[in-house]
């Protein structure tokens, strides 16, 4: 599987190692070190800097995005611009004309996050969802803390902070790890944000009240939140938005949802018609069953928002069924067949088995058969372990069975199918079929 997934893979299933046990050693870290050794230094004096305002980009409704190049990202990388990195390895996860390149991006994010870029560290944490099959079973939480610590070493204080809100959000999978450190001021560090007025902090410390069952804790913070929300924090109102109030009446409580879910609303659309995100709570506002419905119109803005500013590819997916069936847009077969390609090669399987039936289409031959062959190879993904995936898989190592639409190669057929085989007894099948070993963690006979 290790071969299949190729080098840069095995490189993404060592970087966590070797941030694991590289936060603050002095010695290079090992590929096959454990979790437990993890390094954690105390946080030096937070020295943040205001964010920068954010531009509203530049977009005409409905157009399909151009193809980005990350060359000149790169470029800069290469000459140390730590800013370059980071943004370049962003392009390799949410760029349009490019297909996601997880282990690349995570090169990148990573030198660059080491390289004291704290933008990179904070961005990392968020990202971990595009990484898979760690060289040692990490959760996704620990991923994350990892990132945030490493930006705290920065002196990075949303990074400190990030830190102290994880082991208090997860502390059966953080205490092994921070225990003995940031543990022992979670709580405070919390605290004292909250006091502040930081909405994650009073969010987090309400949870927690919540989860242990202090009621009367988790009503006076959410008494907080509330006030926060009506003084214009739109963060808070989202926290509170279905909280079961204890001393309001079902009448008073369904009021309350309904103006805080108002007020969201038009914050949400206000967020995304300006480029800063939000557009996914603004598509289920206008929607038939939202707070404030608009029509398939307004569903359809906010998608192409979503997609093409916010880089949700979830919605990219959505947008190309709306301009296929033209529902909010008119029927453009063109829009809908470019926004499920760029579903597709950002991990969308819906998009790409849609786009291999559009392909297929257009008749046969080799010209035909070689886009497939590029699709379904953009479709198999192992590491996702989700049969869609999967199946794509055995496609391609059929097609590279036959030598259809590529050169054929009944090696990588059989290395394809080793790599599933412990997800799937037909790939397990096939490697009998071709008289090959089956690989012992396999399932069934």
């Amino acid at each position: 599987m290790r071969k299949l997934l190729s080098d840069g893979s095995v490189f993404a299933m060592a970087a966590l190692s070797a941030l694991l046990t590289g936060c603050g050693a002095s010695s290079a870290p090992s590929r096959s070190a454990e979790a437990r050794q993890v390094v954690v230094l105390p946080p030096p004096a937070p020295s943040a800097a205001p964010p920068e305002p954010v531009k509203a980009p530049d977009i005409v409704l409905f157009s399909m995005p151009a193809a980005e190049d990350p060359s000149a990202d790169l470029l800069r990388c290469e000459r140390g611009d730590m800013e370059g990195c980071r943004a370049a390895g962003w392009l390799f996860l949410h760029g349009f004309g490019l297909a996601e390149d997880a282990p690349r991006a995570d090169d990148l994010y990573t030198k660059a996050c080491k390289g004291k870029n704290t933008r990179a560290c904070m961005e990392f944490a968020v990202e971990y969802y595009h990484w898979h099959d760690w060289p040692i079973k990490a959760t996704e939480e620990l991923v994350e803390a990892v990132q945030h610590k490493l930006a705290c070493d920065h002196g990075e204080e949303q990074g400190c902070l990030a830190l102290a809100l994880d082991f208090l959000r997860h502390p059966e999978e953080l205490e092994a790890y921070y225990k003995d450190t940031v543990g022992k001021t979670a709580q405070k560090t919390a605290e004292d944000a909250c006091a502040a007025s930081h909405t994650a902090a009073c969010s987090t410390l309400m949870d927690v009240a919540q989860r242990s069952g202090d009621k009367s804790r988790a009503e006076a913070l959410a008494t907080k939140l509330l006030a926060m929300c009506r003084a214009g924090e739109m963060g808070a109102c989202g926290r509170v938005l279905r909280y079961p109030w204890s001393d309001r009446t079902p009448a008073e409580r369904k009021s309350l949802t309904k103006d805080l879910g108002l007020k969201l609303c038009k914050f949400s659309q206000a967020e995304c018609r300006a480029g800063r995100g939000a557009c996914s709570l603004a598509i289920g506002c206008v929607g038939e069953d939202g707070f404030d419905p608009q029509g398939p119109e307004a569903v359809a803005e906010f998608t192409y928002r979503a997609c093409a500013v916010s880089r949700d590819f979830k919605r990219c997916e959505e947008l190309a069924d709306m301009f296929e069936r033209g529902k909010g847009v008119p029927k453009d077969p063109e829009k809908a067949s470019f926004f499920d390609m760029a579903a597709c090669q950002h991990g969308r399987d819906l998009a790409c088995w849609r786009t291999l039936g559009r392909i297929r289409k257009q008749g046969s031959g080799p010209e035909v058969d070689k886009k497939i062959f590029e699709v379904t190879k953009i479709g198999c993904r192992v590491d996702k372990r989700v049969v869609g995936w999967l199946m794509s898989c055995e496609r391609l190592a059929e097609m590279y069975e036959t030598g259809r639409g590529t050169q054929k190669n009944v090696e990588k057929a059989v290395e394809i199918f080793t790599a599933v085989c412990p997800h799937r007894e037909e790939s397990c099948d096939e490697l009998r079929r071709l008289k090959r070993p089956v690989p012992p963690d396999a399932d069934g006979p």
